[in-house]
C-alpha cells in the first residue's frame, strides 16, 4: 500500500521545440504542424492518497497540437488519446501568466479547447493541461508565440507584454504600418520580420518631437531597441529620434524696487533791497539764491543672465540581428536631439526718480526737477544647450559577425 507522500512516476510529453533557437530567440512551439508530443521522459509527481492513479500508466499517453485560430485571438487545442485502452474524465487549463485555472469540457473520447485573449495581448500561449484519466493523469504544456500583423501607426503601450521583450511568431507591416516605440528600452525577438512596403520603426511620432520643447526639461532620448530575427523579408526604415531640448528658464529680474529718489534741488532765496526812502516805499525784493534743479535718478542695474538651454536627447541605439533573409533591406537614420536655446534674461531695475526741485523764491527763475534715471538693461540670453548624443548600431547579418558604427545615416541588406 502506498502511504501518503510516496513518490510515484508519470510521464510527461513536451514539445521538442519548447527550447530556444541560438541568439535567444525562442522556437515557435506547437504549429499547426506540429504534434505533442515529441518527447516524453519520466516526471516524479508525489501520490495524492485520495487517488491512488494519480500517476498514469506507461501505455497512457495523449497527443497534443496547438495552432493559431484566423485573427491571432484563438488558440484550437487538441487532446487525442493515444490508444483507447483508458478513458479522459477531467481536463483543467492552467494559465501560466496568470495562475488561473479552468475545467475543460470533456465531450467524446478526444477534447478541444479554443482559449481566447484581448489581441492588444502579445504574451505567448502558454497553458499547461492537467488531465485525468481513469489509469492516472497527465500533465501537458502548451506554448505558442503571437503573430502581429501592424496595418497602421500604433504605439508600442497599445500591447501587453512582459517586461520589455516582445516575443512573437510573425511580425508584419502593411503599406501603413508603423510602429512607435515611445523611447523605450525594447528588445523585439520575432521567428519572422516581413513588410508589405516600407516598414517604419520609430523611437516618436513628429507630433511629439515637435510639442516636447514646451516642457522645461532635457530632450528624451530614443532607448534602446534591439531587433532579433530568425528570417527577414522586405525594407525597414528605423527612425531614431531624440527629444529636442527645451529652451532654459528665464533669468531672473533685476529687484523691482527702484533706487532711492534723488537728491532735491537747493532752494531760491530772495531778501529786500532799499531803492530810495522808506517812507516813500523804496525797498522791493531782489533774488539773492537762484533755486536749483533736483538730481538725476539712479540707473537700474541689469536683469539676469538666462539660464542656459536643456541638452537635447540621445537618438538611442539600435542592435539588428537576422539569422536568415530575403530580399531583405533596412535604413538605419539617427536623429540625436537638437540643443535647447538658452532662456532670455531678467529684466532690468527701474531707473531711480529724480530729485524734486528746488523750491521757489520771489523774483527767482523756477527750477526743475531732476530725470529718472534710466532703466536697467534686459539680461544677457543663456547659452545653447547640448545636442543629444549620436547612439550606435550594431548589425549581425547571416554568419557575416557583427559590426558596430555610429553616424547618422546607414543602410545594408540581403539579396
Amino acid at each position: 500500500m502506498r502511504r501518503k507522500g510516496d513518490i510515484h512516476e508519470a510521464t510527461l510529453f513536451l514539445d521538442r521545440s519548447h527550447g530556444s533557437v541560438s541568439g535567444g530567440l525562442p522556437a515557435r512551439v506547437g504549429l499547426s504542424t506540429a504534434t505533442v508530443p515529441r518527447h516524453q521522459f519520466r516526471l516524479q509527481i508525489p501520490t495524492d492518497p485520495r487517488n491512488p492513479k494519480s500517476d498514469a500508466d506507461p501505455d497512457v499517453s495523449v497527443s497534443v497540437t496547438a495552432e493559431r485560430e484566423t485573427g491571432g485571438t484563438a488558440l484550437l487545442v487538441k487532446i487525442v488519446k493515444d490508444n483507447s485502452s483508458f478513458g479522459i474524465d477531467s481536463v483543467k487549463r492552467l494559465d501560466m501568466h496568470t495562475g488561473y485555472s479552468v475545467d475543460v469540457p470533456v465531450q467524446g473520447a478526444d477534447v478541444t479547447d479554443r482559449p481566447t485573449n484581448q489581441k492588444s495581448n502579445l504574451r505567448p500561449w502558454h497553458y499547461k493541461y492537467i488531465i485525468q484519466t481513469n489509469r492516472g493523469q497527465l500533465v501537458h504544456e502548451v506554448r505558442l508565440l503571437k503573430d502581429l500583423e501592424i496595418k497602421e501607426q500604433v504605439r508600442i503601450s497599445d500591447y501587453q507584454f512582459d517586461s520589455n521583450r516582445l516575443m512573437l511568431g510573425k511580425l508584419s507591416f502593411g503599406s501603413e504600418g508603423s510602429l512607435i516605440t515611445e523611447g523605450r528600452d525594447l528588445q523585439i525577438d520575432a521567428e519572422e520580420i516581413h513588410s508589405d512596403l516600407v516598414a517604419r520603426i520609430k523611437t516618436f511620432d513628429d507630433q511629439e518631437l515637435e510639442h516636447s520643447v514646451t516642457y522645461k526639461a532635457p530632450g528624451k532620448g530614443g532607448g534602446r531597441l534591439i531587433v532579433n530575427a530568425g528570417f527577414a523579408n522586405g525594407t525597414f526604415v528605423f527612425q531614431m529620434h531624440g527629444h529636442p531640448g527645451a529652451q532654459g528658464e528665464k533669468g531672473v529680474d533685476a529687484t523691482q524696487v527702484p533706487p532711492a529718489k534723488a537728491a532735491a534741488g537747493r532752494p531760491g532765496e530772495f531778501d529786500f533791497i532799499a531803492v530810495g526812502p522808506r517812507r516813500e516805499g523804496g525797498d522791493r525784493p531782489i533774488c539773492i539764491s537762484q533755486p536749483t534743479d533736483g538730481a538725476t535718478g539712479a540707473n537700474g542695474v541689469q536683469g539676469g543672465t538666462g539660464f542656459d538651454g536643456f541638452p537635447g536627447g540621445s537618438s538611442g541605439s539600435l542592435y539588428l540581428t537576422v539569422k536568415k533573409a530575403k530580399l531583405f533591406r533596412y535604413q538605419a537614420l539617427f536623429f540625436p536631439g537638437l540643443p535647447g536655446v538658452g532662456g532670455p534674461g531678467g529684466k532690468g531695475q527701474p531707473g531711480g526718480a529724480g530729485g524734486d526741485a528746488g523750491a521757489p523764491a520771489h523774483m527767482c527763475k523756477k527750477a526743475k526737477a531732476g530725470a529718472n534715471g534710466q532703466e536697467g538693461p534686459v539680461g544677457a540670453q543663456g547659452k545653447l544647450g547640448a545636442v543629444g548624443a549620436l547612439g550606435e548600431l550594431c548589425v549581425t547579418l547571416l554568419d557575416n559577425g557583427t559590426s558596430c558604427v555610429t553616424r547618422e545615416q546607414n543602410v545594408g541588406g540581403v539579396q
